[in-house]
Order: structure tokens, then C-alpha cells, then sequence
């Protein structure tokens, strides 16, 4: 892993379109890069597939699981204007839940949805923003959410018949194809669970231990290209993270977190360029990023 660096500071004729599958996805992995960029100028778009209905609900008297989804989606958009988030559509999936419940037997679920469908959505919006990277998670979403991992695929695929002329998503309104120079992957490292837990704990802050299959979240450092520091905006990502009520609760544990291990856990974002892979040469150059070499 590299870390990412530049020396632009302008970056308004730049843009950047984010999918990703619930409202909080902006905020806890990149909500530090799209901050960043951001406040550089660049243009920001985010897709968001569902409104997280079936997530937990961690303050009291806030949302009910009837009107959880329409909360979430209020939270979003707050969390959005936190972040600097120019272009925001959240679309209407339902939640597919984690791996192994009953709702994701749900025909109306993500994960259950038309993939031609979701793909022609994708590719009209990437036509229309015209964003010159996509963003969105790694295959295995982080730690294996169904819906996590249907957005990594979906965008993935979306990325690349974007720039097909001969693909049409809806033929009465066709939008002149448009091919996007980055595919980039949020990542996390192998072992962030334990990390996360062994340095909150020793500052008296109380976690629940990491199972088995926590433990093998994550990532192979050898597999992620770059880091971005963030925290110079961790100030936002924070702002943007309290945003959803629903999901931090008055126990968050980073309330309580020493600043030092806040930054040292939510002060760096990891990310995987998959497409154009990067070479040895360009991990040996001065400057990585998730914009750089883009001729604009």
C-alpha cells in the first residue's frame, strides 16, 4: 500500500460518482475522499440503491421499522450536504439484509432485483453526470453484505457498458455512451476488526470481541494500491457519520475515542484501482490518487 498523494489543488473540471447500497455507505469508507475532493472543486455524485430499511435503529423514539426507511433516507440526504455531495439519487430497493436472513428471499430485495435493470439505471446515470471515476465497494463489500457485494458487481458491470455504443438502456432515450477512466474499489485491510478493537479497548472503551468470521473481513494489503490520509476532513467525515442518527446511537464508541485513534482508524481510506490496473511503474511514481493521470 501506497499513500496517496498530489499536487493539484483544483479540481473542479473533475467528477466522481459513488454507488454504493444503504445510507452511512458515503460516510464510514470514503467519507473522507468525497470530503476531500469536494472541498477541491470536484463535482460528486452518489447512487443509492436502497434506503436501508431493515438496519438497526440505535437511539430510541427516532424511527420505527415502518418509518426506518424514510429516516435513513432523511439522514442521507443530510450526510450528503456534510460531505459536499453535489448530485444525490436514492434509488427504491429494499433493503436484502445480512447474509442468511429471510429478506433475502424478498422478490423486491437488491440482491433478488433484474440485473439489466439496475445496469440500464447505472449506465443512464453515468451517461448523464459524466463522472470520470466510479466508486463503489470491493467484491466481498467489506464484510460479506449481500447487498454490498450486488452493488460491486452491478457498478462494476455498469462501468464498462457505459462506454458501449452498441448498449442502449433505453432506446426511446438514448444517451450518447460515455467511458469512465477509473474504476476504483474502497477497501479495508485484512485484520481492521481486531485493530479497530484491540486500540478502543485499551482506552477503556468497550467493544464486542470480533467472531471467528469477523476476523477474516477485509482485505489483503498486498491487494490495496493506495491510502488517503483524510484527515485533514475528518472533521466532515465525522459531521457526515453523526448524520445518521439510526445507525451511531449515543454509544458510538468514537464519541469517547482519544482524537489520536480516531484519526489512526478513521483518518485513512484504502482503495484498489482496478481498472486501468496500475503497474509497478505507477505504484513507483511520486504521485497515486484516485484522480491522478486523469487528462482532463
Amino acid at each position: 500500500m501506497k499513500l496517496a498523494t498530489t499536487t493539484v489543488t483544483n479540481f473542479s473540471n473533475y467528477r466522481l460518482l459513488a454507488c454504493f447500497a444503504h445510507p452511512d455507505d458515503e460516510a464510514f469508507p470514503v467519507g473522507g475522499t468525497l470530503a476531500m475532493y469536494s472541498s477541491l472543486g470536484a463535482s460528486i455524485a452518489l447512487i443509492t440503491t436502497t434506503s436501508g430499511q431493515l438496519g438497526e435503529i440505535r437511539q430510541d423514539g427516532i424511527a420505527t421499522k415502518d418509518t426506518l426507511g424514510n429516516v435513513r433516507s432523511a439522514e442521507l440526504r443530510e450526510s450528503a450536504k456534510a460531505l459536499g455531495i453535489n448530485r444525490l439519487n436514492i434509488l427504491t430497493y429494499k433493503d436484502s439484509g445480512m447474509a442468511g436472513w429471510d429478506a433475502n428471499k424478498d422478490p423486491d430485495a437488491f440482491i433478488n432485483a433484474n440485473p439489466s435493470i439496475i445496469r440500464s439505471q447505472l449506465v443512464k446515470e453515468i451517461r448523464t453526470f459524466k463522472p470520470h471515476v466510479l466508486l463503489t465497494f470491493e467484491p466481498t463489500g467489506l464484510y460479506g453484505h449481500p447487498d454490498h457485494i450486488a452493488i460491486s458487481q452491478q457498478s462494476t458491470d455498469a462501468f464498462y457498458y457505459s462506454g458501449e455504443a452498441t448498449y442502449e438502456p433505453d432506446p426511446n432515450q438514448p444517451i450518447a455512451p460515455w467511458k469512465v477512466s477509473k474504476l476504483i474499489y474502497c477497501a479495508r485491510p485484512l485484520g481492521y476488526r481486531k485493530e479497530w478493537y484491540d486500540k478502543l479497548t485499551a482506552h477503556g472503551i468497550e467493544m464486542p470481541v470480533p467472531s471467528d468470521e469477523q476476523l477474516t473481513h477485509g482485505t489483503s494489503p498486498n491487494e490495496i494500491d493506495f491510502v488517503q490520509d483524510v484527515r485533514d476532513h475528518l472533521e466532515q467525515k465525522i459531521s457526515s457519520i453523526l448524520c445518521h442518527k439510526t445507525q451511531t446511537g449515543p454509544n458510538w464508541p468514537y464519541r469517547n475515542a482519544p482524537k489520536n485513534v480516531i484519526e489512526s482508524i478513521l483518518g485513512y481510506e484504502h482503495y484498489i484501482q482496478v481498472h486501468p490496473k496500475l503497474t509497478e511503474t505507477d505504484l513507483n511514481r511520486n504521485e497515486i490518487g484516485i484522480f491522478n493521470g486523469i487528462q482532463i
